[in-house]
């Protein structure tokens, strides 16, 4: 990456997902140029797990048990060996008496609760909190596997899979202290992230921060029409916008819930042709002749619901519908083809799109 920005010429960089594990690569690619983004230090931080957690926890913040440098086998229950440069949920598997953790990793505690996520931006030392988001992870019928990412659904809905209201104003308290934290430690700036459980008392346990912009951001420029690239530049320039302009009823932006889904390969798969699938929500559409090997992103789907179950049932429709498309009568049948479902949740995008 490094070597292919010094072939170029520009003024000014930002980066995202996984540049933010190399701070030295971050120096490297904003060396005399402007940094639209967080500084290889604050980033650095940010992948400090035992100085956060230990801040956190005295602050009154849940974080899992972590150990770090462990040798040996692990503690009895369940425990996990987690990547220190991480990302996406890839990288994790559970520990065993059978081996011990990996040069790179630490052992934590595996918790019970529900994935979620926070997008702010800040300016340094203050944040404003965008919104709270449910995480899917390791979902089967994405063919994804153990933990690995694999969509968001907003707003984060405190009805567990019925989806009736959205976070309670304790736990968006809660997060934002947790934010208030990190946000002073690290001097984040610009669109951030912080992954984290819902206990099931309703409490926030802290997981990692993403000192960029993030996978679930743009649901909230589909829900909200927001300029996420906007309001990056003006807090990293120490601007934050109005509380206000969050200040939208977060129990179903409208009263509908939008999401969005990485389909994964089940088994190898060739493209076709699909340059038809954008026009019915797809994104990061395959290019014809493309070879996917198993397990690895096909495409990410888009769709929205009246509740938080609706909005996940259409985002499963069109992971079946893409699947058939390469399986044909041998996938799982996806019903998103049939016309009828089809204009039924393109219905559904459209109403939303003309609040």
């Amino acid at each position: 990456l490094a070597e292919a920005a010094a072939a170029i010429d520009y003024d000014a960089v930002a980066y995202v997902s996984g540049v933010d594990n190399r701070p030295d690569i971050i120096d490297r690619i904003s060396r005399g140029k402007m940094l639209l983004g967080n500084t290889s230090q604050a980033a650095a931080g940010a992948r400090d797990f035992e100085r956060l957690y230990a801040l956190l926890s005295a602050d009154g913040v849940l974080c899992p048990e972590t150990h770090y440098g462990w040798e040996g086998p692990p503690p009895p229950g369940q425990w996990l060996y987690k990547p220190m440069s991480s990302g996406g949920g890839g990288g994790i598997v559970w520990a065993s008496a059978d081996c011990a953790a990996p040069m790179g990793y630490m052992m934590q505690a595996y918790a019970d609760g529900r994935p979620a996520s926070v997008s702010f931006v800040a300016d340094g030392s203050e944040a404003a909190i965008i919104g709270l988001s449910e995480q899917l992870c390791g979902l089967g019928e994405f063919g994804a596997r153990g933990f690995l990412y694999c969509g968001n659904i907003v707003p984060l809905s405190t009805c567990g899979s019925q989806g009736g209201s959205s976070a309670s104003g304790s736990l968006r308290q809660k997060v934002a202290r947790m934010v208030r934290v990190v946000v002073q430690e690290c001097g984040l700036r610009g669109l951030n992230g912080i992954d984290f459980l819902v206990t099931a008392a309703g409490d926030p346990m802290f997981l990692e921060v993403n000192p960029r912009y993030c996978a679930s951001m743009e649901l909230y420029r589909q829900a909200r029409g927001l300029d996420l690239f906007g309001l990056h530049l003006e807090a990293c320039n120490g601007r934050l916008p109005p509380e206000s302009l969050f200040a939208a009823d977060e129990a179903g932006h409208g009263g509908h819930y939008f999401g969005k889904a990485i389909v994964y390969a089940p088994c190898d798969l060739t493209v076709a042709n699909a340059s038809a699938w954008y026009g019915l929500g797809i994104r990061d559409v395959p290019h014809a002749g493309e070879a996917i090997p198993a397990g690895a992103p096909v495409c990410t789907v888009l769709a929205c619901g009246r509740s938080r179950d609706e909005c996940l049932m259409a985002l499963q429709e069109k992971q079946a519908w893409v699947i058939d498309q390469f399986l044909g009568s041998h996938g799982k049948g996806g019903d998103f083809g049939r016309p009828d479902v089809r204009n039924r949740t393109e219905a559904r995008q459209q109403n939303t799109s003309a609040r």
